[in-house]
């Protein structure tokens, strides 16, 4: 058996008190690439003090199977909770890509990789 995952962007909810509307533009996810814009944040207070400003990315992932595990990797895995969203920090678009993976026992886990070399970044 096997599993099968869907990475889209975040819905626009509270996302640590910025919305999606206030971190990105016209996000477009493909097969193996994420493109549009990140606009520079100030004062992302939701992040640690030295991450508040710079360029992030929200993204919903989801999973054929609800039970699943699904961990988003951009220097460090995270096991997403079960609205699916994470943010990150984008440091630098040439060198980072998102790695999510569904997991669950008795299946085949699957795997996607994303490159943000495509994305427009606003900077102050």
């Amino acid at each position: 058996m096997s599993l099968s995952v869907d990475v889209d962007i975040a819905v626009d909810k509270d996302l640590l008190g910025k919305v999606v509307g206030d971190l990105q533009e016209d996000i477009i996810i493909n097969n193996n690439s994420i493109e549009g814009k990140l606009l520079y944040v100030t004062g992302y207070t939701g992040f640690d003090s030295e991450l508040q400003s710079g360029n992030y990315l929200a993204l919903h992932c989801t999973c054929s199977d609800p039970g699943a595990t699904i961990t988003v990797t951009l220097t460090n895995p995270a096991v997403l909770d079960e609205d699916g969203i994470i943010v990150l920090y984008i440091r630098d678009k040439d060198t980072q890509t998102v790695k999510v993976v569904a997991s669950k026992e008795g299946y085949k886990s699957v795997t996607k990789t994303f490159k943000l070399s495509d994305l427009v970044v606003e900077t102050e």
